[in-house]
């Protein structure tokens, strides 16, 4: 599958959410869940999150303890430029704050906002974009 997913959350109940709509989408996407966002920076640094994928689909909660989704996204712009190209990143908030709006948009990373939780459609929408955008063949 060139197409596979990353979500970043510290609520369960929103990965479920998350990965119950990915599912629905298409069963053979690969997903890979992180409440730490320390972690998944790490697994990403070190490519270990989906060799194979063309894009990896980023669903990052921009309010975290320990590391939150703005932090995650400037440590995520300083590594190679080849590696922040796998990555489509998407900044999931129950906020409509528009400081939250501006802050999101001040960083080249975030491509896309989408309040929690995730409809069908958003993530339809999403998904066709992503596919265009880098020629994918779902």
């Amino acid at each position: 599958m060139q197409l596979s997913f990353v979500i970043i959350d510290d609520t369960e109940l929103d990965h479920f959410i998350a990965l119950k709509m990915i599912r629905n989408a298409n069963k053979k996407f690969r997903v890979k869940s992180f409440i730490d966002a320390t972690h998944a920076l790490e697994q990403i640094t070190a490519g270990d999150i989906d060799k194979d994928a063309k894009v990896i689909l980023v669903f990052l909660d921009i309010y975290m303890p320990l590391m939150n989704g703005f932090e995650f996204v400037e440590e995520f712009e300083k590594l190679d430029e080849a590696i922040q190209n796998k990555y489509y990143v998407v900044a999931l908030t129950s906020s409509w704050q528009i400081s939250d709006i501006n802050r999101v948009n001040s960083y080249r990373s975030f491509k896309k906002m989408i309040t929690k939780p995730m409809k069908a459609d958003e993530l339809s929408s999403l998904i066709n974009k992503v596919t265009i955008e880098y020629s994918i063949h779902l």
